[in-house]
This record gives C-alpha cells, sequence and structure tokens, in this order.
C-alpha cells in the first residue's frame, strides 16, 4: 500500500516537473524571440519621422497686397496674422454669410486689400476647423475656399471666392479691432517686395493676373540625381521598402526585372510596391470590401501625412529634406470615394516645379491610404549651397511672354485649346493665370534643376529660363 502511494507520488511530481520544464521553455523562447526582434528593429534607422502638422501644409499659395491704384505687391506666407483677426472677429458670434457679385468683390479689392489665394482644393470649413473658428450662419453655403481677403476700409467684413462653384461672398459682423494687424500688414508691406501690376494694364484687356514690374532672383541651376530603390540593399532606400510590410517581410516575393524594376509583393498581391530605375517607389493596396462612407477631408489629409512620415517622409535617401507644400486635391480618385492629395516640394522655400508627375501622390479612400507613389530627388546641401548666390536682376516676365508667343500658341494648339487662327497678344494675356518663379526639373535636363519662370497659361504650365527667357519645355495636367 505503501509502495503504491510512494509511486504515485513520485508520478506527480514527475507530472509537476514537466509541466514547469515545458512552461520555462516556453518563457524562454518568447524572452529569446522578442528580444532578438527588438535587437533586429533597435539596429535599424526606421524611416518613420514626425508628421508635419496640418496646419503648416494647408497654407496658401501666395498672399497679395493691393495699395489702390492698381498697385500690387507678393508677400510671404503670414497667412497667421489673418486668420488670428478672423479668429478675433469671430468672437461676437453674430457672422452671418452673404453672397455678392464678382464686380462687386473685384471693384472692393481693387482698393487696399490683402488676399490669400489658396491653388488648390481645400474646403472653407477644414479652414475654419484648423484655426478654431465659431460656426459662422450660412457659412455651409460656402465650399472650397480659393481666396480669403480683407479690404482696409471695412472693419465688419470679410471676403470669400469660391473658385469651384464660380460664387463670391461676405462675412458680416460686428466692428473689430481684430483687423489692425492687417492694417498694419498692408502699410509695411509697401517697401518689403517688388511691385506688381494687373497683366491687362500692360498689354490692354480685362486681365487681373499680377504681373511683376521687375523681379530679382538668388537662385541658380543645380545639380540632382534620382533616387535608387533598385539592387541597394543595406541601405535607407530598403528601409522605406521594408516600412510598407512592418514585420512580413520575411514573406514577400521579390521579382527583379531586365529593365532594373523590382516588384515586392505580399500575400497573393494584397500589398504590391514597384522600385523603378526612373527612381520612383509606388505602393499599391489591394480593395477590400469595405463600407462606401467617406473620411472628412481633414481626417483623410490627417491619414497620408501620417503615412508619408512612416515611409520616407519628404526626406531624400542621399540628400536633402524637403519642405512639402499641397499642389492639388482631387476627390474620389479612380472613382473611389475618398482624396487624392498631390504634393509639391521646396527648397530653401522655392518651389521644386516637375515637367512630369508629382514628387509625391497619395489616395487615402475607404478609410485608408490605397496608392502611394514617390519621386524624390537628391540634392546635395554643398552643392546647392554652392549654386544659391548673390540676388540678380531676371528677365522680364512680359519680354519673356511677348518674346515666346509663337511658341506659346502653338503648344496651346497642339493641345487642342485653343484655334490658332487669328490669335493675338492681347487673347494669349487674358489666357494667363500665374506668374511664379522657382526650380524646375525638366523631362531631359541632364541632372540639373534649371532657375526658371513659371507661367500657367490656358491649364498648361510653361517653363521659361529665369535669365533668358527661353523656353525650357511645359506641363500638361
Amino acid at each position: 500500500m505503501n509502495m503504491s502511494w510512494s509511486v504515485k507520488l513520485i508520478e506527480a511530481i514527475k507530472s509537476v516537473l514537466l509541466v514547469v520544464l515545458l512552461l520555462f521553455t516556453i518563457l524562454l523562447l518568447y524572452l529569446f524571440w522578442g528580444s532578438a526582434s527588438f535587437k533586429n528593429n533597435a539596429g535599424e534607422d526606421a524611416p518613420r519621422r514626425e508628421t508635419i502638422p496640418a496646419i503648416e501644409i494647408l497654407q496658401p499659395d501666395r498672399i497679395e497686397v493691393c495699395f489702390g491704384g492698381d498697385v500690387y505687391t507678393v508677400i510671404d506666407n503670414n497667412f497667421k496674422i489673418m486668420m488670428d483677426s478672423f479668429k478675433a472677429f469671430s468672437g461676437s458670434r453674430n457672422l452671418s454669410v452673404e453672397e455678392i457679385s464678382q464686380a462687386s468683390y473685384e471693384e472692393t479689392l481693387k482698393q487696399p486689400s490683402i488676399k490669400a489665394v489658396f491653388e488648390y482644393f481645400i474646403p472653407f470649413g477644414a479652414v475654419c476647423e484648423i484655426y478654431a473658428i465659431d460656426r459662422i450662419s450660412g457659412a455651409d453655403a460656402i465650399n472650397a475656399l480659393s481666396e480669403l481677403a480683407y479690404a482696409a476700409r471695412y472693419d465688419d467684413r470679410l471676403f470669400v471666392k469660391d473658385a469651384n462653384a464660380g460664387k463670391y461672398y461676405v462675412i458680416v459682423g460686428s466692428v473689430s479691432r481684430g483687423f489692425d494687424a492687417l492694417k498694419d500688414e498692408i502699410d509695411n508691406s509697401k517697401n518689403s517686395g517688388f511691385t506688381y501690376f494687373p497683366l491687362g494694364k500692360y498689354v490692354g484687356g480685362e486681365s487681373r493676373v499680377l504681373c511683376p514690374e521687375s523681379f530679382e532672383s538668388s537662385i541658380s541651376d543645380t545639380v540632382y540625381s534620382r533616387e535608387n530603390f533598385s539592387r541597394r540593399p543595406g541601405n535607407g532606400a530598403e528601409l522605406i521598402i521594408k516600412s510598407f510590410f512592418s514585420d512580413n517581410f520575411d514573406f514577400v516575393r521579390r521579382i527583379e526585372e531586365e529593365s532594373g524594376t523590382t516588384i515586392y509583393m505580399y500575400g497573393y498581391g494584397k500589398i504590391v510596391v514597384i522600385a523603378r530605375g526612373d527612381g520612383t517607389l509606388e505602393f499599391k493596396m489591394e480593395d477590400e470590401e469595405r463600407s462606401s462612407s467617406q473620411l472628412k477631408y481633414l481626417d483623410a489629409f490627417e491619414r497620408a501625412n501620417a503615412f508619408i512620415a512612416a515611409h520616407g517622409a519628404f526626406s531624400a535617401v542621399d540628400g536633402m529634406s524637403f519642405r512639402p507644400y499641397i499642389k492639388e486635391v482631387q476627390t474620389d480618385p479612380a472613382g473611389k470615394k475618398g482624396f487624392r492629395f498631390i504634393f509639391g516640394i521646396k527648397v530653401n522655400g522655392e518651389k521644386i516645379y516637375y515637367q512630369s508627375e508629382a514628387p509625391v501622390i497619395i489616395d487615402v479612400t475607404g478609410g485608408r491610404v490605397s496608392y502611394f507613389k514617390r519621386n524624390l530627388i537628391n540634392i546635395s546641401p554643398r552643392e546647392f549651397r554652392n549654386t544659391d548666390g548673390d540676388y540678380r536682376v531676371t528677365y522680364p516676365a512680359l519680354n519673356m511672354l511677348a518674346g515666346s508667343f509663337e511658341y506659346i500658341i502653338r503648344v496651346l494648339a497642339e493641345n487642342r485649346i485653343i484655334d490658332k487662327t487669328d490669335f493675338s497678344f492681347e487673347d494669349l494675356a487674358e489666357m494667363v493665370e500665374s506668374f511664379n518663379s522657382g526650380y524646375v526639373r525638366p523631362d531631359r535636363s541632364d541632372g540639373l534643376l534649371k532657375a526658371a519662370w513659371v507661367v500657367s497659361i490656358g491649364g498648361l504650365e510653361f517653363y521659361f529660363g529665369l535669365d533668358d527667357g527661353k523656353p525650357l519645355g511645359y506641363h500638361n495636367n
């Protein structure tokens, strides 16, 4: 009897020991693999960076100041002053929106005034939300904010243009001292920038597009190279590629093509990343059965912003980091509910214009990022410093337009935008939408960013040498 009890006790102890050993083995394996995974991740410089706040990216393209008498200037973007004034104005909580005529809007802004211009789609409500503007009676009628303006003679109103709908509005309220800062901004701008005149004043006609009387710039042609995401293991480019697959990169299928393109595929094509030899990196996420509900503009933007930060941000693999700006926003890309955000990039405050493609394109549909394309360039900080020189007088914008008249109308005719028959210079001037300057990446540039005039005409973006006015190509949106 005692022998039987002893055997049972020994067997029970053995069972307990086996269970303890099994649990201990599982714990050791967990600690080992967890530590190995941590070490592997800690040994890499992950491409995730801090997101740039929406308030810093969702800015107007320019701010125009009118001094009266058809004399203008374009100043550094200080939109915060305008929105601080708007917020102070909205504090009375008795604002209302009224629709006005285009003629009334334009006539008012020929007087001393200041105007923020957005060339991309952004809802008026989104801007109010970013800057915590109190709800305004009747503001739901305003869809897109194309221009926000203040006229110095009115301390009880602001003016809004919605170019998408072709409508103009006035926001009326109580008299506010909050506009004093905008009055000071108008006065202080008289000696702080270049003088602009409406194009129609130079050539006749009704064009209100601002053209500089003369212009100075310090930018010069700059060397750049493409990013290389193909066949370069163990560098920052590989880390960006891996970031699209989280911890699943060991299960990613890799296909190398003769052209130099490498395709990374996970889960039977659920996630596809394509690294092309031309320096572009493309991400596609397979469609899933999801709700047809659409994220609001700001929510979609934040989703896109966070995704970009997690996958290399706006930093080139072998060069400088760039400052992003919004070039265009499209709704319902490829027929899917959502938004496509097209980003441009700046270096030292100057925009870089691409003749083809765009630096960053990202789609947010079905509540997530479904498409992303990156096409950044490498610029050496040292090379850039060497080409960023002293200010000089550039080729006159009006002379450039006149000297390239035949070239411009030929391109417009080839793209079926105009009928070349009996087309005058005054007709061309009426089609000009904006004058800008910056760096241009032509399709055939031999690795040079060109210092250029950028003129939008009839929906096309034309490029001309900043110092000689010669055509450098154009971009068809």
